[in-house]
């Protein structure tokens, strides 16, 4: 459950100075409780979901994964760098593309009249959805210039890490958790969500660079692979289950809604394209590796970690149909004495407390697989 709705209240004061709040929060409302998907926002989120999978989660694959891996056997790594180079500079251009295609609708649907050029720059100055636009291609084009011109693949696969988080950060910023304005757990939920979406996507991607396009057929070497990316991608799918259940029992009031709603049943598409890919993820961890005894494994691997990394960009493209969709929250409003609107989110907390529990043993499950794969990693090391 990636980072959603904008904060419509935001967008509508910067440019409507003489508005009255009320008339805002009521658009805003609409965000929260019902209104039409803009067929281009749900593509330009799935743009930027893919692309900043790709500027986070390659960069920490390769450093964490392939390089280590072929130094120890001896492989150059010349050529999965060049892969990866290439690779991140079409993220970082996505990037900036999805931001202005994702800028463009979230702005359209307000259906604002600018009558000159420098009020379409002042809203976009002062409203919190052209606060972000800018700094997604600002940081979109620095991390296209580090990874173009780094001479060192240590410092320009950090900078462009760094820079996905940061862009990462944004969407945060602007997601069904922040709009709701129920503090800081819920917008960090969010963001810990897209991190470990990537380093689980991107990890996978630094694995078909490392076997598909720079190592073929080497059966030491792609057993190492698979043994050094295990904990990682532990990490990330547990670590993006845990938050996403989390967050689901933030934005879902009930089971009913779960089944009933477009937003529930959503979810429940993601969730089933995430047992698929958990499910090719242990094969390889707990069949493929143990069996790889020659080329022809090798090549079957390969194939497999094609088919879980197509079924990792589904989720994403679920994710950000479902980041277009607005939760099936149940308002209820009362006016108070001075005029103003009070609306409360109606819940079942029986419901709640069950996802918020199950989050919780899949996280110390999770912890406690990735810190057991360390260990076993550990021990054959020192044999």
């Amino acid at each position: 459950m990636f980072a959603g709705a904008p904060s419509a209240c935001g967008a509508l004061e910067a440019h409507h100075e003489g508005s009255s709040h009320t008339r805002a929060c009521v658009i805003a409302s609409r965000f929260l409780t019902g209104g039409v998907i803009n067929a281009l926002e749900p593509l330009a989120r799935a743009v930027l979901y893919v692309a900043l999978m790709i500027m986070v989660g390659l960069p920490i694959g390769m450093a964490g994964v392939v390089l280590p891996v072929f130094r120890r056997h001896d492989v150059a790594a010349q050529t999965a760098l060049k892969f990866a180079r290439r690779g991140l500079l079409v993220a970082c251009l996505a990037t900036m593309v999805g931001a202005t295609a994702f800028f463009v609708a979230q702005v359209a649907p307000l259906e604002l009249e600018f009558s000159s050029v420098a009020e379409w720059a002042e809203f976009v100055q002062r409203a919190l959805l052209g606060q972000m636009w800018i700094a997604r291609l600002a940081l979109g084009l620095v991390a296209l210039v580090i990874v173009k011109f780094g001479a060192n693949p240590a410092a320009w696969l950090a900078g462009c890490a760094l820079a996905g988080l940061a862009t990462q950060a944004t969407l945060t910023r602007t997601s069904h958790s922040a709009a709701m304005g129920e503090g800081w757990l819920p917008v960090a939920a969010d963001f810990a969500h897209l991190f470990a979406g990537a380093l689980w996507g991107g990890g996978l991607i630094a694995l078909l660079i490392a076997v598909g396009g720079a190592q073929r057929e080497d059966i030491e070497t792609t057993r190492a692979l698979i043994g050094r990316f295990a904990p990682f991608g532990i990490a990330g799918v547990a670590l993006a289950a845990g938050t996403g259940i989390a967050l689901s029992s933030v934005h879902v009031a009930d089971a009913e809604t779960l089944q009933a709603s477009d937003y529930g049943r959503l979810i429940l598409i993601k969730v089933v394209l995430v047992v698929g890919a958990v499910a090719l993820a242990a094969l390889h961890r707990f069949v493929i590796l143990r069996r790889m005894r020659s080329q022809l494994d090798v090549r079957r691997f390969r194939r497999a970690l094609l088919v879980e990394s197509i079924l990792v960009l589904g989720i994403f493209a679920g994710a950000a149909l479902l980041a277009s969709t607005s939760p099936p929250h149940h308002v209820v409003t009362h006016q108070m004495p001075d005029g103003s609107t009070h609306m409360m989110l109606m819940t079942d907390p029986v419901f709640q407390r069950a996802l918020q529990i199950a989050a919780l043993a899949i996280l110390a499950a999770g912890a406690i697989a990735c810190a057991l794969e360390w260990r076993t990693r550990l021990r054959s090391q020192t044999r």
